[in-house]
């Protein structure tokens, strides 16, 4: 038996369309940030420029004793920000530990 376990992390950056103000930005984030949370249990935070209207980059964590869930999780995470409506995936980063 292994006492292994694995950390997932993922870097987003981007760009919300139609947004016109921080409150809009605010609005689009949280609700972003609290379906990641509640669909597939990982930590969110929004980091780096936080006053810009049209850009926001999300961190995302996640950690599992099976290396192939925790990439798996990541990922299925990843096709959902691709599909959310409002924003628009510029890049990403997603190691595992």
């Amino acid at each position: 038996m292994t006492d292994r376990f694995f950390i997932g992390r993922c870097h987003l950056d981007l760009h919300i369309e139609n947004c016109q103000s921080l409150k809009d930005k605010r609005r689009i984030v949280v609700s972003l940030k609290e379906k990641m949370k509640n669909r597939y249990n990982v930590a969110v935070c929004e980091f780096g420029e936080l006053s810009l209207w049209q850009r926001a980059q999300l961190g995302i964590v996640t950690c599992g004793n099976d290396k192939q869930h925790v990439d798996s999780s990541l990922k299925a995470v990843l096709d959902y920000v691709r599909k959310f409506r409002t924003v628009s995936l510029l890049n990403f980063d997603l190691d595992i530990i």
